[in-house]
């Protein structure tokens, strides 16, 4: 019997291509959006870390004050040694490393591991092993574990590989192993390297100092806050010894929470509004069922008078319905498929495993669960309002094609109010995301990125041993791309605005007590690294050629460190002292400059006090540099690789691009939410649209009679008009009240995601229902302007 309800399901739909089509094609874009996003999440959220009992790994950070940080290496050592929660414990960081010894030197990822990371972890290389704990000392051998990744297109895949030499920043390092195709901690990493912690990481004055990286495994049967409170034990008893760890705490997370951070909520918003588009889609079909139904009963009045009973009607229906869905199921994936690739253009490039992100076996079962429960969901109303006919009205009142006087427009507008409502609610959000969107973009970010071209590099220590050397190439190749022509200005600087990371540490002032709160970012940067970016120097002046490493010890301070350290006074001439060691002796500085706010780290986060030395006094060998050009950022590349070239080959370039795609990184996240939402509300517009349009024409079709016989009473046109309008819009109306509410709501839940916009914002929530009462009036005026056509005679005659 269930493969008769298929086949006659599928006769039935044949016969109507038109109806089959607009139903499969609206279900196909809600089930295919839901596939695409949930592809997403099922990578981003969902899918299992690949290693050994994923659940038991656990980042470790210390925190002051809320603000997570890194990990400094005394007390990490002291959590090692002292733990009794965790099976291993390992520390990382992760940087980049020069590949040498071909035509051109390549910069590839890195990450500096301790030798029990790979066993934390729970993986193994497929081939050669892993690091000893010898190999993470001072002295210990040069040895490197490569990626996959790189072992294939470097080398070929070479099965020869483990025990290879390759020269790294200018030494020569063995290869030990090649991990497996599926391991990229931390990140998309190219190969490892041990992580030597020497005498300076480890004493004691560093316990100030957070640069390391924590992951470990939790010992059978311990939860995570068991391991906290064992780890905050121990960070107590460290902080009763050194003041420079009072007030730190810590902070103990599963892993997968820690690589996913803020992206879960924006994600998990993202699937419900395209929840909202297959709700809206449901509404749709469910409508033109109820249609369908209304012309049918003719045909489910014959079948129960011939003692069809309504659990077979209703099953009959639902097979029709379910088959709709598993069609626009089939044509969704289709289109996810598509989508998931499209995505990946816009997807941000920090948005974690996105890597992995594709339509496999998991996501075509959601597909299917989808599929089959939209078909239950739009079928069950249809069904069950045609599978109850009263026989004996239908005999007094049926006309030859089955239509009733009677109807259930009562419930369609129902449907329609409720149709609206989602759409209004998507709309709201998609609007706020767009003014945030806007007003982020409005941010100065402190510079001026046009015509801005930026590179990174990083010395290698075997070829520059000495910070001398160090500042030698820094100037010498600013200096050469300065004297280029098409070159405006050039300068370097350690890191540059809109960046992750940065040398953090505290100061003095002299003459004055150190406060608590004298925290701030120190920049090294090279004369012309200000006027390439157009920082403007609201006193004083910049560096130049006579800060150099014998000239007298200069800084320049933001305008955010003098407001906060020197209110009401001109720190021009003040004396400080910095205290951040990188290997450099600490004097004292006089301020020579005050400098525009900069964007430290995002568009939205509120300005950092800065403190810039010149680079030639604070030698770093990893520099961000900035060229002014003339003409098109990127035409300079060649230029900028050729100058390169002459000072030294064993120098990779990364990070090249366009200073203006810095800003528009930091934006990526809020852009792809603003896509999205506003894709999500397009479509659910247009569905509501031809939702309504297809209830007004069916309507007015199915009233045709009476309209007529209104006319042919002496109604004029525009009763008619107002008629038919007033009683299509005001399930709109209805539909849009209920949606400001629940947008209300909804927003107001969203509110962290959106960059200073109210969740009330009077602009969005009034253009909004204005777009939607605008489009519906279209909708429901098209069909009404046909219902002022009926011919009287025609219409009474038909009927």
């Amino acid at each position: 019997m269930l493969l008769q309800d298929i086949r006659f399901a599928f006769r039935i739909l044949r016969k109507s291509p038109g109806f089959t089509a607009v139903a499969t094609i609206a279900l196909a874009l809600g089930i295919g959006a839901n596939t695409a996003i949930f592809s997403v999440i099922h990578a981003v959220l969902l899918r299992p870390l690949p290693y050994t009992d994923p659940a038991a790994i656990v980042e470790i950070n210390e925190a002051m004050r809320g603000s997570l940080q890194s990990v400094s290496p005394p007390n990490f050592l002291d959590w090692k040694s002292q733990n009794r929660t965790l099976s291993g414990i390992a520390a990382y960081q992760d940087s980049t490393m020069t590949l040498g010894g071909g035509s051109v030197a390549q910069r590839l990822d890195a990450g500096f591991v301790g030798a029990d990371l790979f066993g934390v972890l729970g993986v193994s290389p497929f081939m050669g092993r892993g690091f000893l704990a010898s190999e993470e000392r001072q002295g210990g051998a040069l040895v490197v574990v490569l990626g996959y990744g790189i072992w294939q297109r470097r080398f070929g895949a070479d099965p020869q590989m483990v025990g290879r030499s390759l020269k790294f920043e200018g030494k020569d390092y063995q290869v030990i192993g090649v991990m497996p195709r599926s391991f990229t901690f931390p990140g998309e990493i190219d190969l490892w390297f041990p992580l030597v912690l020497t005498d300076r990481d480890t004493n004691p004055g560093q316990r100030g100092a957070h640069y390391l990286n924590v992951v470990a495994r939790l010992k059978p049967g311990v939860s995570v806050e068991q391991a906290y409170a064992d780890l905050s034990a121990i960070e107590r008893s460290i902080a009763t010894q050194f003041s420079t760890v009072q007030g730190y705490g810590v902070w103990v997370r599963p892993l997968l929470d820690a690589m996913v951070g803020d992206v879960r909520r924006p994600l998990l918003m993202l699937l419900g509004a395209v929840g909202f588009v297959l709700l809206i889609a449901c509404v749709n079909v469910s409508n033109l069922l109820l249609a369908r139904a209304a012309g049918r009963r003719v045909e489910i009045a014959v079948r129960c008078a011939l003692g069809a009973g309504r659990w077979r009607i209703v099953r009959q229906l639902l097979a029709e319905s379910v088959m709709l869905s598993l069609a626009g199921g089939l044509l969704g994936v289709l289109l996810a498929g598509w989508g998931v690739r499209a995505l990946s253009s816009v997807l941000p490039q920090d948005l974690p495993r996105s890597s992995s992100i594709d339509v496999n076996g998991l996501v075509l079962l959601f597909s299917v669960l989808v599929s089959v429960s939209t078909g239950l969901l739009f079928g069950v109303a249809p069904a069950a309002y045609a599978s109850t006919p009263d026989l004996s009205a239908f005999l007094k009142d049926a006309r030859r094609d089955g239509r009733s006087a009677s109807g259930h427009g009562t419930f369609r507008s129902v449907l329609i109010a409720a149709e609206v409502a989602l759409a209004l609610v998507l709309l709201a959000g998609a609007g706020l995301a767009i003014r945030s969107f806007e007003r982020l973009n409005r941010i100065d970010p402190g510079f001026d990125p046009n015509h801005v071209l930026s590179l990174s590099l990083s010395l290698p220590e075997a070829r520059y041993p000495d910070v001398a050397s160090v500042a030698r190439f820094y100037k010498t190749y600013v200096e050469a791309l300065a004297a280029q022509p098409g070159v405006i200005a050039a300068g370097a600087v350690m890191r540059p605005p809109l960046s992750q990371g940065g040398l953090g540490g505290t100061f003095s002032i002299i003459g004055r007590d150190a406060g608590d709160d004298q925290r701030m970012q120190v920049r090294p940067a090279t004369p012309g690294y200000f006027e390439t970016l157009r920082i403007p120097v609201r006193r004083g002046r910049y560096f130049s050629a006579i800060d150099g490493e014998l000239g007298a010890h200069v800084a320049i301070v933001s305008d955010e460190a003098a407001r906060r350290f020197w209110p009401g006074e001109d720190p021009i001439g003040k004396r400080i002292r910095i205290h951040v060691s990188i290997g450099v002796r600490e004097r004292e500085r006089e301020i020579v400059g005050v400098v525009g706010d900069v964007k430290i780290r995002t568009l939205e986060a509120a300005a950092a006090p800065v403190v810039y030395v010149p680079h030639a006094q604070y030698v770093a060998d990893e520099m961000t540099v900035v060229v002014r050009t003339a003409g098109e950022p990127l035409a300079s590349v060649p230029l900028v690789t050729a100058q390169l070239a002459q000072i030294d080959r064993e120098v990779a370039l990364t990070n090249v691009r366009p200073a203006e795609r810095m800003v528009s990184a930091s934006v990526a996240q809020p852009r792809f939410r603003m896509l999205m939402l506003g894709l999500f509300a397009l479509i659910a517009l247009g569905l509501a649209a031809v939702g309504l349009y297809g209830v007004m024409a069916y309507s007015v079709g199915e009233r045709r009679g009476e309209l007529g016989l209104r006319i042919a009473l002496g109604a004029d046109s525009g009763d008619v008009l107002r008629l038919v309008l007033r009683q299509g819009l005001m399930p709109v109306g209805i539909g849009i009240a209920v949606g400001l509410l629940g947008a209300g709501a909804l927003t107001r839940i969203m509110s962290t995601l959106f960059f200073d916009v109210s969740p009330f914002d009077p602009i969005t929530f009034t253009a909004v229902p204005v777009l939607l009462a605008v489009v519906a009036a279209i909708a429901c005026y098209i069909p009404a302007r046909r219902a002022t056509r009926v011919d009287p005679l025609a219409a009474l005659r038909y009927d």
